[in-house]
């Protein structure tokens, strides 16, 4: 395969990695979206039962526990989905230029794992 080829490969390759890494965190932020909405409810419901200082102070410091669960779990969820897309475009490029592997057979191999992700 010429440079040529190799590089519009490359990129075509990168660019699926990339638009399958953009699903994912659209498709995460959908879902964490919903959590936080249903989570406002959840305790905008146990509002009213409130009847003193002390009951509110300890609802608030549920809520504010319950958030940052809420973010910690996000950010990791994040990260991973990075850590991934890093990881495969690592994989591509470094078959580009190693031509001890065969770049078709692992470059295939991982971009038919990313279109199963996506799917």
């Amino acid at each position: 395969m010429n440079p040529f080829e190799t590089q519009a490969r490359l990129g075509r390759e990168l660019f699926e990695v990339n638009t399958s890494t953009i699903r994912k965190f659209v498709e995460l932020g959908g879902e964490e979206l919903r959590k936080v909405w249903e989570f406002n409810q959840e305790f905008a419901q146990k509002l009213p039962e409130v009847r003193d200082i002390g009951s509110f102070v300890e609802l608030q410091r549920e809520y504010g526990q319950s958030v940052w669960e809420g973010v910690k779990s996000a950010v990791q969820s994040r990260g991973e989905i990075v850590k991934d897309a890093v990881e495969q475009s690592g994989g591509l490029i470094r078959n580009v230029f190693n031509p001890a592997t065969p770049a078709e057979e692992v470059t295939e191999k991982e971009v038919k794992e990313v279109q199963q992700e996506a799917a």
